[in-house]
């Protein structure tokens, strides 16, 4: 598959946030729903990511579970919602998309409202429904892989797999993980090391990381999952609060590919087309982060 290969020939770029630009053009209520109801205003900001850079566009999806969209009565139109937008992406990547420069697209499955380790009121019969429902969407819409991002419990993660399997047994699943401010744990409070044991790495393509606290905070984490692991890693932080100048955040992405540690960088939360540009020369400047056969 290309992307499997483009991963070792090149660093990869992602895009930034897809939520952050709906919101500041006024979108309101369930940013999902304009998959289908302004699927010209999601489209756009899709190729301003392009045009900035990116080869690798993220599906309007996040939230796209039934667990989430509950809140807003949705709760059935999760599969229609998935499936829309991954057609929206896929429509835009391919008018960009070329032999020399394949463009890509991400299904991303958030983490749901529920972290099923920690909440007392959710079955796991009910977790892999809502998987299921997105990933089904996602596969039937034309994404590239899966992005399961924002990872917070790997019980969850390691169901989002399971019903990824089910559906589809090659499509290749990218795993992203929330950090928190403790070097080398993710959001739960388990170590990076009690992370990857909890999840069947062997289904996984890439592994890393994404939102957090801005990109220094993570270059610790960053160099555990390194000797940890190596399969290709992921990191798309977000803006940082306070939010770092777009200078910096690619000066301080650039440290990191220098020291080989990345095969796809890009943005999270707080980060727009602008951030993307910045970081388009610094993925042509490196090499990707070169990878083994152990998990």
């Amino acid at each position: 598959m290309a992307f499997i290969e483009d991963l070792q020939r090149r660093i990869l770029l992602l895009d930034g946030a897809v939520g952050t630009m709906l919101l500041s053009g006024g979108i309101k209520g369930c940013l999902e729903l304009a998959n289908v109801e302004q699927a010209d205003v999601v489209a756009d900001i899709h190729r301003a990511y392009l045009q900035a850079g990116a080869d690798i566009i993220t599906t309007n999806t996040t939230c796209a579970d039934a667990l989430c969209l509950k809140q807003y009565g949705l709760q059935s139109r999760s599969r229609e919602l998935a499936k829309a937008g991954a057609e929206v992406a896929r429509r835009v990547a391919d008018e960009f998309s070329s032999t020399l420069q394949p463009r890509y697209v991400a299904g991303s499955v958030g983490p749901t409202t529920r972290n099923l380790t920690l909440a007392n009121d959710i079955k796991a019969e009910e977790l892999s429904a809502a998987y299921a429902d997105v990933v089904g969407g996602l596969i039937e819409g034309g994404v590239d892989f899966i992005l399961i991002e924002t990872a917070m419990d790997a019980a969850n993660v390691k169901i989002a797999i399971e019903e990824c399997r089910k559906i589809n047994r090659e499509i290749p699943i990218v795993v992203s993980a929330v950090l928190s401010r403790i070097e080398g744990r993710g959001a739960s409070g388990a170590t990076i090391s009690k992370f990857l044991e909890d999840i069947p790495l062997e289904e996984v393509t890439v592994v890393g990381f994404n939102c957090s606290n801005g990109v220094k905070t993570a270059e610790a984490s960053l160099k555990m999952l390194a000797a940890k692991s190596d399969k290709p890693i992921v990191f798309y932080p977000s803006a940082g609060q306070p939010m770092v100048a777009v200078n910096h955040f690619a000066k301080d992405m650039e440290a990191l590919c220098r020291a080989g540690l990345l095969n796809i960088i890009g943005g999270c939360c707080g980060t727009t087309p602008a951030y993307i540009e910045s970081m388009a020369k610094v993925a042509q400047r490196w090499r990707p982060r070169r990878t083994g056969k152990k998990n």
